[in-house]
């Protein structure tokens, strides 16, 4: 049976699929990443490790859905963006690499913030200046480590590494790298004003060749077959960002349906025909359908700082995410006390604004703050989506995918804030899903990514917006922002 392999490579889990080329699942495989942190504020994988989790998945998933790797047509990506996975002439890795989680160069930010250059920049790059983004990670390689950044060759993002281990083929992939801030949205290449900008103008000379998501970038080499189980000649194709991949799982290529995503991060992207003008500085990307745009809102605010409270305050008991949810439904529809600020691994609102839990009183129980989490972390999920909307009012509702959608309280929460029909798309793996069907159209399966969105709907539970609480929420919502708002004005330094 003709299949394709889609492998998705997050900041934690790296995961292989098997699909067939109408997106049904035929097997998936995951192992945890390895994270190292040497330092605070450092979040980085070693690269010969990323290559061996890599190629175990794809042999782990092969062999228990028992598929023939010579039925396998094609295979491509779904990753993280940002970040930095640099390689020197030789084609190792000049270091660790960094994932997008990593917050080390904070206060480069903050002084390029104090110095006007996200306004020189952003009117070619289209991004806001972001700690993890390449050109922010290779100016403090320059600054900090000197001599690696000398001998960096090319720039890659972490599926352009994984792609160059599978084929020897150095590329770029264009979803990713034009978020890198390298990248002029206009002209749809780099721009070298840009890197000198940054002060990193050396790295116009170590740029990679950008590939399309579903272009065919090489095919798999002996040795890598040898090492991953998969038929040496394989096609091997672009692939697609994260939030792109979400996107397309979805079924979203038009500027009427957002995509969400309530995962570790916040996401909402829709996509558009051009760069629609504004005065926020929306981040901007080009879309894997060719001459279309993406523009997105993220911020690492969602489901994992639920997950934080669960690991540090619920002991040893078993995920008690059906208690939750009746808790949940019990206050909702009742103005609460508490906020919670989602921010425990990085804000929305402002750089320095750490996480926390403000109006408790000694009533409280562990209920109350459970719904403060549950709530919060939609607030956190509006900041972003109500700027999409105000960019794009031509949207008229939300797909959503991620961990919170098997809480049917918390998606209902979801649709009373946002007032939009919002249709949860019940997908586990959407990452691999995606990243298959990119090879499956880079096979010529399909004509194009809006054939293969178009054959392969998902299915939908529709939650729709109740009016009272849709209020109830919102007035709760400008609390939630006042309290951001003074908690701005604290240092944490």
């Amino acid at each position: 049976m003709a299949c394709f392999l889609g492998i998705d490579i997050g900041g934690t889990v790296t995961k292989a699929g098997l699909y067939s080329a109408d997106g049904h699942e035929i097997g998936v495989a995951e192992r945890d990443a390895e994270v190292l942190s040497p330092q605070p504020g450092f979040t980085e994988r070693d690269m010969g490790e990323l290559w061996q989790t890599v190629c175990s998945v794809v042999r782990l998933v092969i062999g228990d859905s028992g598929v023939n790797p010579a039925d396998i047509l094609g295979v491509s990506f779904s990753s993280h963006g940002k970040g930095l996975y640099a390689i020197d002439h030789e084609g190792r890795p000049v270091r660790n690499g960094i994932i997008s989680s990593d917050t080390r160069a904070l206060a480069l930010v903050q002084q390029w913030q104090k110095q006007g250059i996200d306004s020189l920049t952003y009117p070619r790059g289209l991004q806001q200046l972001w700690t993890a983004h390449p050109a922010t990670l290779l100016r403090w390689l320059k600054i900090n480590e000197p001599e690696n950044y000398a001998r960096i060759s090319s720039v890659l993002m972490v599926h352009d590494y994984v792609r160059y281990r599978l084929t020897g083929v150095i590329a770029a992939e264009v979803t990713n790298i034009s978020g890198s801030n390298l990248y002029n949205q206009h002209t749809r290449d780099y721009d070298p004003q840009l890197m000198e900008d940054f002060g990193i103008s050396e790295v116009r000379h170590k740029t990679a060749p950008v590939v399309g998501s579903a272009e065919q970038a090489g095919s798999v080499t002996e040795p890598a077959a040898q090492a991953c189980g998969l038929a040496a000649g394989t096609p091997v194709y672009g692939g697609l960002f994260d939030v792109v991949a979400s996107a397309v799982c979805s079924g979203v290529c038009d500027n009427q349906t957002l995509s969400a995503v309530a995962g570790t991060w916040s996401i909402a992207t829709c996509v558009t025909d051009s760069i629609i003008p504004a005065e926020y500085p929306y981040v901007w990307g080009s879309y894997c359908v060719p001459g279309k745009y993406f523009v997105h809102e993220g911020s690492p605010t969602s489901a994992a700082n639920l997950a934080w409270f669960m690991r540090n305050f619920c002991g040893d008991e078993e995920t008690p995410f059906q208690q939750f949810d009746q808790w949940v439904a019990e206050r909702s529809g009742h103005d609460t006390e508490i906020v919670f600020l989602p921010y425990l691994f990085g804000s929305n609102y402002s750089l320095n604004l750490a996480g926390g839990l403000v109006g408790m009183r000694s009533h409280h129980e562990k209920a109350d703050i459970i719904y403060a989490l549950y709530e919060g972390i939609v607030f956190s999920h509006l900041l972003h989506q109500d700027r999409i909307l105000q960019l794009n009012p031509q949207v008229k509702r939300i797909r959503i995918t991620g961990g919170p959608t098997h809480s049917p309280v918390w998606m209902q929460m979801f649709a009373d804030a946002g007032n939009l029909p919002l249709d949860v798309i019940d997908i586990k793996q959407s990452g691999c899903r995606a990243a298959a069907l990119c090879a499956a159209v880079g096979r010529g399966y399909y004509a194009d990514f809006a054939a293969a969105i178009a054959a392969t709907q998902p299915e939908v539970r529709t939650y729709t917006s109740q009016r009272d609480a849709h209020l109830q929420l919102r007035r709760q919502m400008a609390r939630y922002l006042d309290t951001a708002k003074a908690l701005s004005e604290v240092s944490y330094a």
